[in-house]
């Protein structure tokens, strides 16, 4: 298994008298890294000695902030006199990594580079570093790591021994680079039950590597913390060895929460090293008892010393127990406690906190999850003199049973110093003045209990819930409709905001009913119908559902019962603008309720006659799709613009977004989108718009061939408009059946008497109701163009028969429709797209290219005679 190996740097080309090359031998959250000398010349050099012969497998290097060199080439050797001559030593090279700039993270961030290198037995490893990267923070060209790690196997015994005396070493002795992991995994502390005294089966799998190994996880964790988390890692291999699993898994928990205490208190550690350069040492010491407290209440929550076993076994950490509380999570680490919360921080001075006795304890840790029912019960809190809580107080407040708030967190967040005449306490950052703050969820609640926490004989001021932030920025909504009911749109209560838009749709009406209270004379509707707008999209991207819906049902109000005859246009489509942005990424989400609420309260926005008049929404909702566009979401907008055309129909306005020309490419962009259910609805808006517009639909298709009615989209969606093209021809044929039975009717009853018999009796063969039946009956059968009759003549046999072998039907030869032969000339001077290339001759009226013209006059067959 790999594992990291330790080394010490032997050689530097150069390097900075503040940032040495030795840094790089330990690793944790203060080391500083090794920087070359400013404007030195390159490459420069770094060799590592290991401190044994190891197959090295993999290296990580995490690079300067803006020290950043832009190569680095790594070599392996295994000569004796490396040290005595670095210079002119051989070694292996093993390939090279490449940084990046850190422009884009703003110099921010370090870049921690991971290579996995050919394996190879090595003693030495050296590092050449090529010119840095040029930018503004690096003035004098400088380069700079902060860290190197390698990951390999010992090839020879020795290192065990060596690693497992570094491991007793006390801390401050120990090479924190190489730290002896590899001892701790290798040493079980009590052998398998069924005889397996090999307990590495598991870690010694060669692909498997720890990720307390990791350089990530060295430099942001406090070094003892990582300790502990990598004994326990190797307690949990032998318990899986030993088939312990309740073990194991109580192991597992406690390393991820000591690896998350772990990084908190590495912070703390920078933190008092930075008070210290500033020779702010009382600052210093509240940090480090700060971080003792917080390591003591760690422990003693996960348990620490129980986990290791230190004296052996013991039978409660296999008992199966319930990890999680009883409001379905197991609680979380103990929260660090208060910079000026540590018992007796400054002792004998004032302004300190003399530990009396009637002083609460520091942290009363809740139950730990992975020994709750070996710990004594703690005896039931006293009953609160105010069961009843307010309304504004959170529900998470309410702790589950076992738990008890700690005490001192809750002063903590309250208490402030009197100034007094000596030395005052160190000025706080601003991280610390976050930490102190009053908790939110207690700065509303009004109870007694909550008075409890305040200041002894402080008056307590009413205070407004928004900040100034928000105050400044919910200005108008405040002058409309005053500060309590914006304050309830600012909560963190759901039941608030409710309440909030309740209260904002009765307004409403009430402004509708003329009964409002507002002061209309200072407050015109759009400025009322502006501050509405503004709560209601706030109210909108709340994620609670019931928030959610009332916001849309206030919007719907607002739409069709305020802006009518009160709201100018220029405001309707500024509050359509700000609203419809949120509404359709609410259209496209996943959940069934939230998508449908959208879309209804879009549609019933576009239904509003002031909304349809600017043509805002079908304008949006018809751009074109690309493929990348979300299914769920393309979906959505097809569905609206399909229920638009049913509602309003296609419009002829070119600035309504409905028309033929935008219908047409919307349809044909949605056909093209990778999700089937996207381009069934396409199909449909397209047949939509077919049967106002056949040819601007086709000039968005391709060809109506052959080859394209291989692809089956293609082929049903030309076979639809196969079927409205027939559709179209029969009723052009009943209306021009109607047209001829009704001049031949005109014609009947202006005759005179002379024919007024026959006439009757033609008109009353015509119009027999028996005799209509029957023909129609036997049309069924027949075609209507060249009167051919078939049995097989069905619906589909009659389109088969039109497309293929009517004699009396062709194709156009420009825009593939089929017409009529006796109207082809119709056809191409009205209908077909090109019908500018044609002209009407005077003589025989028939259709003929412009540049045929003057031929076509002198042929013999341009002839009225003839033609008629």
């Amino acid at each position: 298994m790999p594992h990291k190996i330790g080394f010490t740097v032997v050689y530097a080309s150069g390097e900075d008298e503040s940032y040495r090359a030795s840094e790089l031998n330990s690793h944790g959250p203060t080391v500083g890294g090794w920087q070359s000398a400013p404007d030195c010349s390159y490459p420069q050099e770094l060799i590592l000695q290991l401190h044994s012969t190891a197959t090295v497998q993999k290296i990580q290097v995490l690079a300067h902030q803006y020290l950043i060199p832009q190569k680095l080439e790594l070599w392996a050797g295994n000569e004796t006199d490396v040290q005595l001559s670095p210079t002119t030593a051989e070694f292996e090279y093993l390939g090279f990594i490449t940084l990046s700039d850190n422009q884009t993270t703003g110099f921010t961030s370090r870049e921690l580079k991971s290579v996995t290198v050919p394996s190879c037995a090595a003693r030495y490893l050296k590092l050449r570093l090529h010119a840095n990267h040029p930018n503004s923070l690096n003035v004098h060209n400088q380069v700079a790591l902060i860290a190197i790690n390698v990951l390999g196997q010992h090839l020879d015994s020795a290192s065990t021994s060596s690693a497992s005396s570094e491991l007793e070493k006390p801390d401050s002795e120990q090479n924190n680079n190489g730290t002896g992991h590899e001892s701790t995994t290798a040493t079980p502390s009590h052998s398998t039950n069924n005889g397996n005294n090999n307990a590495l089966l598991l870690v010694n799998n060669p692909k498997y590597t720890s990720p307390y190994d990791d350089l990530a996880f060295e430099m942001y964790v406090d070094q003892e913390v990582a300790r502990i988390i990598r004994n326990m890692e190797a307690k949990k291999q032998q318990a899986v060895i030993c088939e312990r699993f309740e073990f194991a898994r109580k192991l597992k928990l406690a390393m991820e929460d000591l690896r998350s205490a772990g990084e908190r208190l590495s912070k703390y550690e920078l933190e008092k090293r930075h008070a210290i350069q500033l020779e702010d040492y009382e600052r210093a010491k509240l940090k480090k008892a700060q971080m003792d407290e917080y390591r003591r209440t760690v422990y003693q929550f996960l348990e620490v010393d129980d986990l290791l076993e230190i004296n052996g076994p013991l039978a409660k950490n296999d008992e199966c127990l319930e990890i999680s509380m009883p409001g379905g999570k197991r609680p979380e680490l103990p929260p660090p406690p208060r910079l000026l919360q540590v018992p007796g921080g400054l002792p004998g001075r004032e302004g300190g906190i003399p530990p009396t006795q009637n002083s609460p304890a520091m942290h009363q840790s809740p139950v730990s999850p992975l020994h709750l029912h070996s710990r004594p019960k703690s005896p039931a809190p006293p009953p609160c003199q105010h069961p009843k809580t307010s309304p504004t107080t959170s529900p998470t407040n309410q702790q589950p049973h076992g738990y008890q708030q700690p005490q001192s967190n809750l002063r903590g967040s309250q208490r402030r110093h009197k100034p007094t005449g000596g030395t005052g306490m160190p000025a706080r950052t601003s991280f610390e003045a976050y930490e102190e703050r009053t908790v939110p969820a207690l700065r509303h609640c009004h109870t007694t209990t909550h008075r409890e926490y305040q200041l002894d004989g402080a008056p307590e001021a009413t205070k407004s819930r928004l900040t100034e932030r928000e105050k400044k920025q919910a200005a108008l909504p405040i002058s409309v409709y005053g500060t309590d009911l914006v304050e309830k749109f600012y909560s963190k209560q759901y039941s608030d905001k409710e309440e909030g838009l309740r209260l904002l749709k009765e307004e409403l009406r009430a402004l509708v009913s003329g009964d409002s209270n507002l002061d209309q004379q200072h407050n015109s509707p759009n400025k009322i119908a502006r501050a509405a707008i503004f709560l209601l999209h706030r109210a909108l991207r709340d994620k609670v559902y019931a928030v959610y819906s009332l916001a849309a049902e206030a919007i719907r109000l607002f739409f069709t019962e305020f802006v009518p005859a009160r709201v100018t246009p220029a405001e309707v489509a500024r509050s359509v603008d700000r609203l419809l942005p949120e509404l359709l990424s609410k259209s496209g989400d996943p959940t069934p309720r939230i998508h449908n609420m959208a879309v209804h309260t879009l549609l019933s926005m576009a239904d509003c006659r002031e909304v349809r008049d600017l043509h805002l929404i079908p304008v949006h909702l018809s751009r074109p799709l690309t493929s990348s566009t979300h299914p769920r979401l393309a979906l959505s907008r097809l569905e609206m613009v399909e229920q638009l055309v049913l509602n309003h129909g296609i419009s002829t306005d070119k600035q309504s977004g409905l028309t033929c020309r935008v219908l047409s490419e919307f349809g044909s962009s949605g056909l093209h989108h990778p999700a089937e259910a996207v381009r069934k609805v396409a199909e449909r808006i397209l047949t939509l718009v077919y049967r106002v517009n056949p040819r601007l639909v086709r000039k968005q298709l391709p060809p109506d061939d052959d080859i394209t009615r291989r692809n089956l989209l293609y082929r049903q969606l030309f076979h639809e408009f196969d079927r409205i093209d027939i559709q179209r021809k029969k009723e052009i044929l009943e209306r021009n059946k109607q047209v001829v039975v009704t001049a031949a009717g005109g014609a009947g009853s202006g005759g005179g008497s002379v024919g007024q018999g026959s006439s009757s009796s033609s008109a009353s063969a015509i119009t027999s109701p028996s005799d209509t039946s029957q023909q129609d009956a036997t049309d069924d059968k027949m075609c209507i163009f060249c009167l051919s009759r078939f049995d097989s003549f069905t619906e589909e046999g009659l389109n088969i028969h039109y497309w293929r072998s009517c004699p009396m039907l062709m194709r156009c030869a420009h825009c593939k429709q089929v017409v009529e032969i006796a109207t082809l000339s119709q056809h191409l001077l009205e209908e077909c797209e090109m019908r500018k290339s044609y002209r009407k001759c005077e003589t025989c009226t028939e259709a003929v290219l412009y540049e045929l013209f003057d031929q076509h006059k002198s042929d013999a067959s341009c002839n009225r005679e003839y033609c008629t």
